[in-house]
């Protein structure tokens, strides 16, 4: 064979013909609290070989089935997507559902007035974004003081990594107990809490939040929604 006349293509090379569509969306959390401070992303719009995914029996009836098209639609995040903040990832989901499918969504809603279920239709271009309200920390925790006894918290916002953690934990543990009762309130506290009262230490924390008033425990929760 003749090597001096051989050709080499660049395997990253895609002609322009082939290349999926995409869009630049900016993240709720404006990247703050990722190492790389990306506030930014490029996002693939779905395609048809995403609908082999997506009409897989063995790939839908899976809980891995977003993290799948998350993997194939996001390109430069610069991380792991389970590390995304679960706003983030939320955002980017609602993209992905928009362009791909449309901005109507039927969805069974509750009717006051009829005192039964409806087929209603949600508009999701209607949604806003919320960004991220306050800046975290060097440490990318957040401040918060409980109102009843004044006990100062230090938190963070789960990231999908930790959402998946609490969900098998909790599968765990009732598994253990043998009683139909979720622990994903305490076990988000758990993960989300980093300081309590100035304690540190993981299980110290977790055994204090067990006794924390609920007025308290709903506040925060309340607190961390609203930013």
């Amino acid at each position: 064979m003749d090597t001096d006349n051989k050709q080499f293509i660049d395997p990253n090379f895609v002609p322009e013909e082939f290349q999926v569509p995409y869009d630049i969306i900016e993240l709720p959390s404006q990247g703050l609290l990722y190492k790389n401070k990306q506030k930014k992303i490029k996002i693939e719009y779905l395609t048809a070989m995403d609908e082999n995914i997506l009409s897989s029996p063995n790939i839908s009836a899976g809980k891995n089935i977003l993290d799948i098209l998350l993997n194939r639609k996001i390109k430069d995040l610069g991380f792991d997507p389970q590390e995304l903040l679960a706003g983030d990832r939320l955002a980017i989901l609602i993209y992905l559902r928009v362009t791909g499918f449309g901005e109507k969504l039927t969805q069974m809603v509750f009717d006051t007035e009829k005192n039964k279920l409806v087929e209603g239709e949600i508009d999701l271009s209607t949604l806003e974004q919320k960004n991220l309200t306050v800046k975290p920390d060097k440490d990318g925790l957040f401040d918060y003081e409980l109102p009843s006894d004044k006990t100062k918290v230090k938190f963070k916002l789960l990231t999908t990594k930790d959402e998946k953690y609490i969900e098998e934990r909790d599968q765990m543990l009732q598994e253990r107990s043998g009683e139909d009762i979720s622990f994903i309130p305490t076990l988000r506290l758990e993960q989300s809490i980093k300081s309590l009262g100035g304690v540190t230490d993981p299980l110290k924390i977790a055994h204090s939040i067990g006794k924390l008033k609920i007025m308290d425990i709903r506040k925060l929760n309340k607190y961390i929604t609203d930013i």
